[in-house]
Order: C-alpha cells, then structure tokens, then sequence
C-alpha cells in the first residue's frame, strides 16, 4: 500500500439531463461487474438513510435515469468506475435503525438492446465505415477506442451492403470478420483486437502497491486482488511479479491439450507473461465507504511486449 492509498473518496451523482443529485456524502456500497464481452456491464449500488424526500424525488417521481459513480483516494488515483442507465430501485430496511435505497443500473443497454440499424453503404466502404455506421445506430453510446485493423481498415467493400435489424448483431457479425472483439465501457464502444490490448501504461500491482492476497493462475486466466484503482480499465495493462502467482498444476505441461478460453474466443494455455505484463479482461469492483470492502478483482491473460499490439496476447497455437 502506498501512501496515497489511505482515505476513500467516493462520488456517486444521480442526474437526467442537466439536472442532478449528489449521494457522495452517504454511505455507499457498491458492486460493480465488468469485462471484455458485449453484454452490458451491472452495477448494484446501496445508498444508507436517504431522506424521506430524496425517496420520494428519485422513486416515486423518478426524476433521475443515469448514474455516476467515482471511487478512489483523496490523494490518490480517483475517477469513473461505473456510468451507466438506472434500471430499477429498491427501497427497504437493513435492520431496526438503517434504511437503504438500492440502485441497479447498466452500462450502455439502451443502445445493446433498441439499437436498431436500417441504412446501406456504398461499394466504397470499408469495414471501419459499417463498424461506425452500427454505432451511429446505437442510442446513448459514441465511439470509444478503435485500433488500427491493418489492410483489413483501408479494403473497399466489393458491392454495395444493406445493413438492416439489430445494431447488436451487425456488430458481431463485423467483429468476428475481422479478430476483433467489443464491448461498452462508461457509454463508450471500445474495439480490441482480439491479440492486442488498449495502448497505455500497464499499472503494476504488487505487496508495495495494494495487492491483496495471492494471484493465482487458473484454466480462465491469471486471478488478481488489489486495492480498489480506477486506473485498472477492460483491455487495459497490469504488471506482475510473476514469482507472486501461484501457478495452477497439469498433469503433462507439454503434452496435455489446450483449454479453450472464453475470453479470448480461441486456444489459450494461460501461460505466464515473460516479463509480467497482462491484459485485463475482467474487472470487479467493490466498496463500502464504511466497511471494510474496497477491492478491485482482476482475471488477466499474458502478453507479449515485444510483439507488434495486434499480436500480443500470448496463445497456445
């Protein structure tokens, strides 16, 4: 842990428009569940003794459709952990002095599941062009990180296309002609090659910097407790000191089959990373700004640095 680890800060806004309502100074707990997938990514928040009136603002009127959520340290790394759509609100009693307002919301599933594409591109279009059109398509999302596709970017579609149905679905169709995967991160359509990772620093995790507990190595990837750290984003870079992890046991290292990885969508044998640096594909976060809870959790898959960026993730092939 380091010195700018100590005192939480947490910012948490509920807003419609340009109208908001700030909870930070409450009591917050929160869970918050994402990855590298093209499902929306949840989150369950618990707001302690709101007042009678903010119940009656936020629930019975239901003034407030979008949620930011903030974590981090005051003199540390704090920012966006969680922004999305609030789907439903709970209200109830912990027990004989605390009441609670639960707030359930999603990242980006207004445009996952109403957008809608009805449009045609010309013979001229590329890949990027359809890619942008379907997320023109989707409501209350932009265009996030695109990497670079390489000749696949710049080649004309032969004939002209309709594109027609789920914005959802051409999205996939798209995304698996070209080793690529998508997903929503705080409204953004973020892109990422399914060998490659989001361009940035990695954030080294170790006993000095707020790990907790031991990583460990298993068939889904390389698992990872930390200190909550905003930094941490889907695609994004982590560096581990590879003596820390315990590594999982086969019955023939060299000879046993290759495990099929979800996250990566082909064979990936969860190898350690030469130099310890991993790509993220899961993150969950958890707090409680009066509890004991205040944890990032990782699932990583190893890289390759020295590889071009749409070649980095290590596989088994």
């Amino acid at each position: 842990m380091t010195p700018d680890q100590w005192v939480r800060k947490v910012g948490l806004v509920l807003y419609t428009g340009a109208k908001g309502l700030d909870l930070s100074q409450m009591r917050i707990r929160f869970e918050i569940q994402a990855a590298d997938v093209e499902s929306p990514n949840s989150a369950a928040i618990r707001v302690y003794n709101v007042s009678g009136d903010t119940i009656t603002s936020v629930v019975t009127r239901g003034e407030f459709d979008q949620v930011v959520l903030n974590a981090g340290y005051q003199n540390g790394s704090y920012g966006v952990i969680f922004q999305g759509t609030i789907k439903q609100f709970r209200v109830g009693r912990e027990n004989a002095t605390d009441t609670f307002l639960d707030i359930l919301a999603s990242d980006g599933d207004i445009g996952y599941n109403q957008g809608f594409i009805n449009t045609s591109i010309g013979a001229s279009a590329s890949n990027v062009d359809r890619v942008n059109e379907v997320i023109k398509s989707m409501p209350q999302t932009q265009a996030g990180y695109m990497p670079d596709f390489g000749d696949a970017q710049h080649v004309p579609n032969l004939r002209g296309k309709v594109m027609f149905g789920m914005a959802r679905t051409q999205m996939r169709n798209s995304m698996n002609t070209m080793n690529t995967s998508w997903s929503i991160q705080n409204g953004q359509v973020n892109i990422l090659l399914d060998r490659g990772y989001l361009p940035g620093q990695a954030v080294e995790i170790n006993r000095l910097t707020g790990m907790v507990g031991i990583p460990e190595q298993t068939d889904g990837g390389i698992k990872v407790k930390c200190l909550l750290n905003s930094k941490l984003k889907i695609g994004g870079l982590v560096k581990l000191n590879n003596n820390d992890i315990t590594q999982t046991m086969f019955k023939d290292a060299t000879g046993a089959p290759i495990s099929y990885n979800s996250w990566t969508a082909f064979q990936h044998n969860t190898a350690l990373s030469k130099d310890g640096t991993y790509r993220i594909y899961v993150a969950e976060h958890e707090g409680d700004t009066r509890g004991n809870a205040w944890y990032t959790e990782l699932v990583c898959l190893a890289i390759d640095t020295s590889a071009p960026i749409n070649q980095a993730v290590v596989t088994g092939t």
